[in-house]
């Protein structure tokens, strides 16, 4: 499973800008024959498209041409021959062979098709993947049974089973079933104490962002008396399911669930930006404005409209970033024409610990903001 960690790695990778490093996204999703044909068509492609612009831009030596033809090579061989899909929708790929650095990624969701070469790991879409997912503990309990999930962007993975062997109802009447009923009861109430207390371990031991829970509906005022306030205030919603299901089908329950909690967060953003950039408060909107605060490091948060891209002018020395300034404005150095100048201000915005965020196209705020804006730290 993608992790905090390895983000971290990749982001403290650096060979001191002498070797390019080759980043490959891939969106290998679709349960057809004529994925992998789709997908390694659209390799090819892009291959060819960076071969031909990649040296020129980065201003490559003929040594670390050859040695970026050279990965560009050996990614298009691994994808034909040798990677298998196995249940991934999203492929990445991070190579610089001369450095010792190979890392692949199959991703439980898709990816947009993007091939970079740089001198260090391009990793804003991982970043975007980790900051727009949560962590997922999900607790599927019925009065005898618990199972506890961790569910990550796509993925999903059993921890914790627990079984209790919980007396049945009585029902012959009278003081015996009366008797029963109040063991029974008790021996439920207990059952999910115990699964209320393995999650909060669970939690208290790997930590996770919110936690989702499978059970009936009737049972859910019985499970709630013994949640921990820690996990209360972490639930981000319930759903039925059978104790039995599988594991694919407990994601999808769990994901639709988390899908709506940040679909509710992107419209809580767009709600507020629009009257934001009216009062010229906390956001700025528009590429200049925005590359602006980047070089400011004042960013909290970087949104742009899916599809959106332009080019400008980029700093190799100060790694600041322009959209048409030929001198750097921090250090007076030539800045360099960078074909996308957005997807650069992305990955910038990750090495600062800003939050990515894209929205599907439309928005009236969005549009207001000229495709791309950034929620300012102060």
């Amino acid at each position: 499973m993608f992790t905090r960690k390895l983000l971290n790695s990749l982001q403290g990778f650096t060979n001191s800008g002498e070797l390019p490093v080759v980043s490959l996204y891939l969106d290998v999703s679709g349960a057809d024959k004529s994925a992998k044909n789709r997908y390694e068509a659209q390799l090819r492609s892009m291959l060819r498209e960076t071969a031909g612009t990649a040296a020129e831009w980065l201003q490559m030596s003929r040594e670390q041409k050859g040695a970026m033809m050279e990965e560009l090579d050996t990614l298009g061989g691994f994808v034909q021959m040798e990677f298998r899909r196995e249940g991934a929708r999203g492929l990445t790929v991070i190579s610089c062979h001369g450095a010792g650095l190979w890392q692949e990624l199959r991703l439980g969701v898709p990816v947009p098709n993007r091939l970079f070469v740089d001198w260090e790991p391009r990793i804003a879409p991982l970043a975007e993947i980790r900051g727009n997912h949560r962590d997922l503990c999900v607790l599927v309990t019925n009065k005898q049974t618990s199972r506890i999930f961790h569910a990550f962007a796509g993925e999903i993975s059993e921890r914790t089973e627990i079984f209790d062997c919980v007396p049945k109802h009585h029902d012959q009447g009278g003081w015996e079933q009366s008797k029963l009923q109040r063991w029974h009861d008790l021996e439920v109430r207990e059952h999910l104490k115990r699964a209320s207390d393995a999650t909060l371990d669970f939690f208290r031991r790997e930590g996770f962002d919110g936690i989702v829970i499978g059970i009936a509906d009737e049972l859910w005022p019985e499970l709630e008396r013994v949640l921990h306030p820690y996990l209360k205030e972490r639930i981000f919603g319930r759903f039925a399911i059978d104790i039995n299901a599988g594991s694919g089908e407990v994601l999808a329950k769990a994901s639709a669930i988390e899908n709506m909690v940040i679909q509710a967060e992107v419209h809580e953003l767009l709600d507020s930006l629009g009257p934001a950039l009216e009062a010229g408060k906390h956001y700025v909107g528009g590429l200049d404005d925005v590359l602006a605060v980047l070089n400011q490091r004042r960013v909290d948060t970087l949104v742009t409209e899916e599809g959106f891209a332009d080019s400008g002018r980029r700093c190799f020395s100060c790694h600041s970033l322009t959209w048409s300034e030929r001198t750097c404005p921090s250090c007076g150095i030539d800045s360099v024409a960078s074909p996308d100048i957005v997807e650069d201000a992305r990955e910038a915005a990750t090495r600062q610990g800003a939050r990515l965020m894209t929205v599907e196209p439309g928005s009236e705020a969005m549009r207001q903001a000229g495709g791309v804006a950034a929620r300012l730290r102060y």
